[in-house]
């Protein structure tokens, strides 16, 4: 029996597991062997240079936008399509360490799936989704001119037409569903003029830390001048594209 983690714990209603060391050093290799053999989408921001911040900059010459996240998105992949995907990409042992990558599903769904926690669990979670129903969803909008971005769980997509960006948008969301991928449908945003993401307003031309996150922010007793000079640096960082 393979054990690949020291303990598990529930933060924020969510399971993360800590990695064994032996689990660790199979998850940074794993690591090092795609990051010279996959080509990642050009949507998927979480392997981008500036991340979401990034991806909310992708949207700003558009003037309406959705937002799809997905819930509850490592547990649930299932282990037998972290298998597939190791083997798509000829990964040796793929189904050996798919098992040292996938833990017990502490919640509904799969038996056996990707933990919130390994290192390794965002790459796997991308190989999937790119050979998944999704990707070609995703690419479809992207055919027709929508602007869609993908940071881990949350896509964004972005167009000046309310047809093709509804159009693009119940694809997406359609084919998550057939494909496992479950929407949260608390945070579904169908196409409008102003969307809320990764703690941001996000409108055409603009792009700002929403006020409550920065209310939250300076309301903490924990600052520091150095936490505060990150915090403002990171304001000015979302909003630093945004249009005269």
């Amino acid at each position: 029996m393979i054990e690949n983690y020291k303990f598990k714990y529930r933060s924020r209603n969510k399971w993360f597991f800590v990695p064994n060391d032996k689990c660790e050093r199979r998850g940074r290799r794993m690591l090092e062997f795609f990051k010279k053999r996959v080509v990642y989408p050009d949507y998927m921001y979480h392997f981008k240079k500036g991340g979401h911040v990034a991806a909310l900059h992708a949207h700003l010459n558009n003037a309406l936008f959705f937002k799809i996240d997905i819930q509850n998105f490592y547990y649930s992949i299932a282990r037998m399509r972290v298998t597939r995907a190791l083997r798509a990409w000829h990964y040796p042992g793929a189904g050996t360490f798919s098992m040292w990558s996938c833990v017990r599903n502490p919640g509904p769904g799969p038996q056996h799936t990707l933990p919130i926690g390994f290192v390794q669990s965002p790459l796997l979670a991308s190989l999937v989704l790119m050979k998944s129903p999704v990707h070609d969803a995703i690419e479809r909008a992207r055919a027709n001119g929508v602007c869609v971005s993908v940071y881990l769980d949350d896509f964004i997509g972005s167009h000046n037409d309310l047809a093709v960006l509804t159009a693009a948008y119940e694809d997406i969301r359609n084919t998550c569903v057939a494909a496992g991928l479950i929407p949260n449908p608390g945070k579904l945003v169908p196409p409008q003029a102003a969307i809320t993401a990764f703690n941001c307003d996000l409108t055409n031309g603009s792009a700002v830390v929403m006020a409550d996150r920065i209310g939250k922010y300076f309301a903490s007793p924990d600052r520091t001048p150095m936490s505060d000079a990150g915090f403002i640096h990171y304001m000015s960082m979302v909003a630093s594209k945004n249009f005269p």
